[in-house]
């Protein structure tokens, strides 16, 4: 089997964190100008050709391949496997039908959180032959294994299908239970000479992995716990540590754990960190951690690991707000959080929301006032947005069916336009995105972060890192997110 796994490019932005599975994306200035190896189609690639496909990896987003240069490259093929996300399944099914248009015979397929959570609205569109739900990997190998042997691979199931005119979709796939039955990325797939950028790495070249699925948390805004179910799944430490051995002797220098909560199995992190420790592994990282499940002992022992930067989603400064959507924990928590970090020397980075249930104008400027108050090293702000998978897209769909799939949410939009925000928060849409602006300002241009920047300068690199990141961010602070 000839299979193209692709990683689209994007006609909004150069710039798309497109990596995990449930589909939080990100992209633009706002966030600094980052990029990611797009380590989820990367592990879905790998597992097809360790089971003796032919597999070809383009990432035409880090390579800015237009579509013209795919045609002939599927010339061969016999399918096509994409991740897509709500934001961005419009351009994402498009670039599909001419694909298809191309070659009709080859078997497109899509996974991802719109093909999860609306898999008959992903077969809509005439590009989508097949959404698979929920996890990618084993479906897609199965998939290939019946289009191999000749069997019937709308038997596979997790998937949803056209056949006849009609859309079909078959039983759920079970959860991978041993996440350390998965290989290792195969990293020889990544393109040539590209060099991934993230404002937050601090030594280069850096890999993306995540060593878990499942988040403990159940956020009304958040995709992830319908995606991956209610239980966190975990690699062993065991898995962990030979699989970050592998990334040092590809030359890899960091690690961006992308699980949604790391710090999640204290026995399991800890094991984790000794061993680094004793085994003098040369390797940062970086990780998530959610408020009120790290303490201030498990930071100085990651930090003796080589963390340098942990990453909160902190959304709110209101506990009102905070506890409408679930958050679970309490602002004075918050502070004492980032205040150990400060005080062991870790670097940390707020993720915070506005426009969320129950935000008005006060409790808005309460967030960016806390924002500071915090003392984060670095800051980003989004509009809260309502995706298919969560709550709250269930509660605006119900007061406004207009709302349809949600694909109107494109990456133009993503994070800076307000969009249904008017229906479970008291604030314009036009306040609303000038607020975003106005965070960034109020938060970037105060003397302590920039004198915080300042101080991380220890190379020609950093100092290449912090303007490249700095002037896209002030340049979105001032005017807007458009290239």
């Amino acid at each position: 089997m000839k299979i193209l796994v692709l990683n689209p490019s994007t006609i909004f932005t150069k710039n798309v964190v497109r990596d995990v599975l449930y589909g939080c994306w990100c992209g633009g200035k706002r966030i600094g100008g980052g990029t990611v190896p797009p380590f989820a189609l990367l592990g879905v690639a790998t597992l097809l050709k360790k089971d003796g496909n032919q597999v070809e990896f383009i990432d035409a987003q880090a390579e800015q391949i237009a579509l013209e240069r795919i045609y002939p490259r599927i010339i061969d093929k016999e399918m096509i496997v994409i991740s897509t996300s709500t934001m961005t399944f419009e351009e994402d099914a498009s670039l599909l039908e001419a694909l298809k248009q191309r070659k009709p015979s080859i078997l497109t397929i899509a996974f991802g959180s719109h093909p999860t959570f609306l898999p008959q609205a992903t077969l809509a569109r005439p590009g989508v032959d097949v959404a698979v739900q929920r996890e990618p990997e084993y479906i897609i190998r199965d998939i290939a294994r019946c289009l191999r042997e000749g069997k019937r691979w709308q038997n596979t199931a997790g998937i949803a299908f056209k056949e006849n005119n009609a859309h079909i979709s078959n039983p759920e796939y079970p959860f991978i239970d041993n996440l350390d039955d998965l290989p290792f990325p195969d990293l020889s797939l990544l393109p040539k000479n590209v060099d991934y950028f993230n404002p937050i790495v601090k030594r280069m070249p850096y890999m993306t992995v995540a060593t878990s699925r499942g988040c403990p948390g159940k956020c009304s805004f958040c995709t992830a716990p319908a995606f991956d179910g209610n239980k966190v799944r975990f690699q062993s430490a065991e898995y962990v540590l030979e699989e970050i051995k592998y990334f040092i002797s590809c030359g890899y220098r960091e690690i961006y754990f992308r699980d949604d909560t790391f710090f999640v199995d204290k026995k399991r992190d800890a094991e984790i960190c000794r061993a680094i420790i004793a085994d003098k592994f040369d390797v940062t990282w970086i990780a998530n951690a959610r408020i009120g499940m790290i303490d201030k002992e498990m930071m100085r022992l990651a930090k003796a690991a080589g963390c340098h930067t942990i990453k909160f989603g902190v959304e709110s400064g209101d506990q009102g707000v905070l506890d409408r959507a679930h958050k679970g924990y309490d602002i004075a928590h918050a502070i004492a959080t980032f205040k150990w970090a400060r005080e062991l020397g870790l670097a940390t980075h707020a993720h915070l929301m506005l426009g969320m249930p129950g935000d008005n104008e006060e409790t808005i400027r309460k967030t960016i006032r806390f924002s500071k108050t915090l003392n984060a090293t670095t800051a980003t702000f989004g509009i809260c947005t309502p995706y298919p998978g969560a709550p709250l897209y269930e509660e605006v769909l119900r007061a406004h069916p207009e709302i349809k799939d949600g694909s109107q949410f494109d990456l133009s939009k993503l994070h800076v336009t307000g969009l249904f925000n008017e229906t479970y928060s008291d604030i314009k849409r036009g306040k609303l995105e000038r607020y975003i602006q106005k965070a960034y300002r109020s938060f970037y241009l105060d003397p302590r972060v920039l004198y915080d920047l300042a101080r991380q300068i220890r190379s020609a690199d950093d100092i290449k890192r912090i303007a490249l990141a700095g002037s896209r961010v002030l340049d979105f602070s001032f005017f807007g997110n458009k290239e």
